[in-house]
């Protein structure tokens, strides 16, 4: 009989906590605020590289739909132009 693979669940939210802790402790410890050993220190930033790619990962896989609506009056289509343009200026 083969083995069951024992797996752990954990949210985003919970390793956006994790990876501000692994933030804090790469900054202060090359700040020289704190003092690591160089394999600690070594271990906590590639951790942190895993736990971001693993995120990127999830946040990939849950974007697979696109809202588009169709406008077919003339009238409508300038409006929402103009909307449209509006929106992207001011997100310059």
């Amino acid at each position: 009989m083969a083995q069951r693979i024992q797996t752990t669940s954990i949210s985003n939210a919970q390793l956006k906590h994790l990876l501000k802790l692994a933030d804090t402790c790469q900054f202060k410890a090359e700040n020289g605020e704190w003092k690591l050993e160089t394999g600690t220190y070594h271990s906590i930033k590639k951790a942190a590289a895993h736990v971001r790619c693993e995120m990127a990962k999830q946040q990939r896989q849950t974007r697979r739909t696109m809202n588009i609506e169709v406008i077919t009056e003339p009238e409508s289509q300038k409006f929402q132009r103009e909307q449209f343009l509006n929106d992207i200026d001011n997100l310059e």
